[in-house]
């Protein structure tokens, strides 16, 4: 009953250029994306950071602090641009910055492993998550507040939400809202009224239109809860073969627009029509996404929307790029025979 209309791609082409290991990218597992107030694109991997110029990459990896080495890789998760040119940067070994001016990685809170979902509240405030555990950092204090889960809960996600709170996503199903008066947390159950699934985990929340906030789930797929009545909605469950959808991040592309990745490619949520579009690796197509596990989405500056893989690196898309459709030779019915096309004409009704 959860499964909406899935479209075909008939209407508009989705082209994406891709970008691996062989184009100088550190490692083709990419985790998360973002751009900075310089346009530079950094790309956060499975083998340190990575800074696109648009033509080449560099890499800078937590193993060059210091001219230490370690055995361990370095596995970096999430990235946040500051407005002063520096980033911060959530790691396996905890929380860095990168420093423009040195072009290098310097810890900041490094006794925290493993750093998911960096945000900046209202108050200026930053809060991440640490090996299941929430942390608030302020900044004229230089304080760190942590919420363990012995005494709260086990924190998958967090996102700052358009009412101004920080909401939490846990691996037991709930979404819990920050109360900053109480310092204290209200949950609610993202699972209350569907059925049963093989785990509750919430893997991304992403603050929406209209007091909305969109929860991507590990197996029932992907929630919209409703701030103002507490209501929450299944909104896509299932692939078109029945199997469960995987939400690994989730990406406004507009009003009315949202991107959502999945380990089953990229689904386009119309909210007005209720309609998705799903995107996914087609062989014989050297446009298409090149791999089905999306793990990380972000919309550059020129409106271009970037895909971080699991096993094909990062797919580009642009709308440019769709001014032409494109034909080709994949071997399949109705397809060109050849690559080399030396000459087009038309005949006298209109056929090319």
């Amino acid at each position: 009953m959860f499964l909406l209309h899935q479209s075909n791609i008939y209407g508009q082409p989705y082209y994406f250029r891709h970008y691996q290991v062989e184009n100088g990218l550190s490692n083709n597992s990419v985790f998360f994306i973002r751009q900075d107030s310089k346009g530079f694109i950094w790309i956060a991997t499975k083998d340190g950071l990575n800074r696109f110029d648009g033509f080449h990459f560099k890499v800078f990896r937590i193993d060059d602090v210091g001219n230490e080495k370690h055995l361990s890789t370095d596995y970096i998760f999430c990235i946040l641009p500051r407005k002063d040119g520096w980033l911060w940067v959530g790691s396996q070994r905890g929380l860095y910055q990168f420093n423009p001016e040195k072009e290098r990685l310097e810890p900041f809170l490094d006794s925290l492993p493993n750093v998911f979902d960096i945000t900046i509240d209202r108050n200026g405030n930053m809060w991440f998550i640490s090996s299941a555990t929430v942390c608030k950092y302020n900044f004229e204090t230089k304080t760190l507040t942590q919420f363990p889960p012995s005494k709260y809960f086990l924190a998958s996600s967090l996102c700052l939400a358009q009412d101004g709170n920080i909401w939490v996503g846990t691996e037991n199903g709930f979404l819990e809202r920050f109360n900053p008066g109480s310092n204290s947390f209200t949950g609610f159950d993202l699972f209350s009224h569907s059925k049963t699934p093989s785990s509750k985990w919430i893997q991304k929340i992403c603050g929406g239109e209209d007091n909305t906030i969109f929860a991507g789930t590990t197996a029932q797929g992907l929630k919209v809860f409703n701030i103002m009545n507490s209501v929450y909605e299944d909104v896509l469950t299932y692939n078109p073969d029945k199997t469960s959808i995987f939400v690994r991040d989730i990406l406004q592309n507009s009003k009315n627009e949202y991107w959502i990745a999945t380990e089953t490619g990229i689904f386009i949520y119309n909210t007005e029509a209720k309609t998705f579009t799903n995107l996914k690796k087609k062989f014989q197509d050297p446009y298409s996404l090149n791999d089905n596990a999306i793990y990380g989405l972000f919309k550059d500056e020129e409106g271009g929307i970037w895909a971080g893989t699991f096993f094909g690196g990062i797919n580009y898309f642009a709308k440019q790029n769709a001014v032409f459709k494109k034909y080709f030779p994949d071997n399949g019915e109705n397809s060109i025979s050849g690559n080399a096309v030396r000459e087009i004409c038309k005949d006298k009704y209109g056929n090319l």
